[in-house]
């Protein structure tokens, strides 16, 4: 014999009453004597008018990037025209249960001549970018524009979090300076730091 499902949540088929104690309500049906869940949701019962029903789960669509959405992502592999991207969050909606794949092409990258997409990222990195594809995965992404671009990077030596001086990322290690596609709003660990770097 099935056990009644009184708690939690039901799915289609699950016992949630019998018709001694309760009358079908919403989204219930009967079958031998038995009241059952016609849908995924919660039992609710009403004891004044011996009424059980099944309410509805609140839907929630899951978060996929979308066409102007600005997204945070960590640079998996460069190319010289090409670079394969994870994105993991989108900005003001929040971060992805699962990463989606995104690519950014060289000509992506500026509104000038970029001969390399080594000259700009490098795997590792997190870059703020925006999504021009409305398909995907993979989701095709630029770095266009100041606020977008690197905003996170490492020394390929120390592997310190670099940091910013002007247009370009210094490791306060061993002084190495890098050149990359800033954004304006580039994480500068020394600020976190209190200037200790």
């Amino acid at each position: 014999m099935q056990r009644i499902k009184r708690e939690g949540i039901v799915v289609p088929g699950d016992r949630i009453a019998v018709i001694e104690e309760f009358f079908p309500g919403e989204n219930t049906y009967v079958s031998d004597g038995n009241i059952y869940s016609k849908i995924v949701g919660k039992p609710e019962y009403s004891l004044d008018e011996r009424i059980i029903s099944v309410i509805p789960l609140e839907i929630r669509h899951p978060l996929i990037p979308r066409r102007n959405d600005i997204v945070y992502a960590r640079v998996r592999r460069v190319k010289d025209y090409v670079a394969s991207l994870e994105i993991f969050e989108i900005v003001n909606k929040g971060t992805l249960s699962t990463p989606f794949s995104g690519i950014l092409h060289v000509t992506q990258v500026s509104s000038t001549y970029v001969k390399t997409l080594f000259d700009v990222i490098r795997a590792g990195d997190i870059v703020k970018a925006k999504v021009l594809s409305d398909w995907g995965p993979p989701y095709f992404l630029t770095i266009k524009g100041r606020e977008l671009g690197v905003i996170y990077a490492l020394c390929v030596n120390c592997m310190l979090p670099l940091i910013r001086k002007g247009y370009t990322l210094i490791c306060p290690k061993c002084r190495s300076a890098f050149k990359r596609k800033i954004s304006f709003n580039y994480i500068n660990i020394r600020s976190f730091l209190g200037g200790v770097i």
